[in-house]
């Protein structure tokens, strides 16, 4: 392994310290700060080398109103959301952790707070790179911005959190090689898990797991198609059930040997256009992706204020519904359903319509004649 491939951050003036997150390089604003301070916060930043040649995209500063060790983790966390603010619309990016291999090859832990990211990639980059413990950027091609924050850590002497450098824990450097992803995990943690275990996951169990982690997904041109993608390249996503970070590494080795073909399960949803519609017409809302997955099923995502996105995945008659109610009367979507699925089993084809229509307005995937 080598050293970083940037040079490590300095203060340089002593004023600020520059940090590498997600390819983009981030201010620490130092300037008011004794030099002991100075000296904690640029000890935990030591992993995150920057890029000489880059100018910083954003500057973050202490907050006053904190206790020091809070101030530190404050700082990652505004780091943090200047890198992701800045690569919007640029990268995939996951909440998750990451290790790599001497290869490049970057297995993705992706989990929601409670998952136990950090401790699993306290235990795994002794054996692999730290990548991170926090996001993971994947650009178009495959390849992995790396972030290599401080990881919150509980110091045994007084049960306190701080902020360790990688290197401070003894965790491995990036290597040589350009880094890949390689593997999509979604992490499952729970006491009720004797036994460490990875299960193949279908896409549409990988896209509710993975879409509420990540960040500015609604910003990327085609975001479920991009994403899904990603997961599709690496053979599909995997799901690792464990109790003990111990036992989930016994199943790493395995998982970068572990070569698995592209998988293509998904196609992008084409909708025919809107039009005007009639006193009793049904029509679609906005989204910013649709896309269909294996088993016909009909994954939508609708775009919110302030980065809130939302994915719907729409099965049974939904998804003839939501493609035909393009400004459209009630008579014509239900004999499109009935045309696509034929005559309900039980009941009528009027109720199931009707129950179905109202569950997608009330979702508001679409409007009604009285929206």
């Amino acid at each position: 392994m080598s050293a970083d491939r940037f040079p490590a951050p300095r203060p340089g003036d002593a004023s600020h310290l520059d940090v590498d997150a997600l390819g983009v390089v981030v201010r620490i604003n130092l300037s008011g700060l004794p030099p002991v301070d100075r000296d904690v916060i640029a000890e935990a930043w030591s992993g995150a080398g920057r890029h000489e040649t880059l100018a910083p995209v954003a500057t973050v500063s202490p907050r006053s109103h904190f206790h020091f060790e809070e101030t530190v983790a404050d700082l990652s966390t505004q780091v943090t959301l200047a890198a992701l603010s800045a690569r919007r619309g640029d990268l995939w990016m996951v909440h998750a952790g990451a290790v790599a291999d001497e290869a490049g090859r970057v297995i993705l832990f992706s989990g929601r707070s409670g998952m136990g990211k950090t401790t699993l990639m306290t235990r795994l980059a002794r054996d692999y790179a730290y990548v991170t413990d926090e996001s993971v950027g994947v650009a178009a091609d495959g390849s992995v911005l790396p972030y290599r924050k401080p990881l919150s850590v509980i110091d045994d002497a007084n049960r306190a959190k701080r902020q360790a450098s990688p290197r401070g824990l003894g965790l491995r450097d990036l290597p040589d090689a350009p880094l890949r992803l390689h593997a999509v995990v979604v992490l499952d943690r729970d006491e009720r898990h004797v036994a460490a275990r990875l299960d193949a996951l279908d896409i549409a169990e990988a896209v509710r797991a993975i879409a509420p982690q990540c960040s500015y997904l609604a910003e990327l041109d085609e975001p479920l198609g991009t994403m899904i993608g990603h997961i599709e390249r690496t053979g599909g996503a995997l799901r690792l059930l464990y109790r003990e970070a111990e036992d989930a590494a016994a199943l790493v080795p395995g998982l970068f040997d572990l070569v698995r073909p592209p998988r293509p399960t998904a196609s992008p949803a084409r909708p025919g256009p809107l039009l005007s519609p009639g006193p009793s017409g049904y029509r679609r809302t906005a989204v910013a992706d649709a896309v269909t997955l294996d088993g016909g099923l009909l994954a939508l995502l609708r775009r919110g204020a302030d980065d809130e996105t939302t994915i719907h995945l729409l099965d049974g008659i939904g998804p003839v519904l939501w493609h035909a109610a393009a400004g459209v009367r009630f008579e014509e979507l239900m004999a499109t359903a009935v045309r696509a699925h034929g005559e309900p089993t039980s009941g009528s084809a009027r109720d199931a319509v009707d129950a179905a229509l109202r569950a997608l307005r009330t979702a508001g995937i679409l409007r009604g004649p009285e929206d």
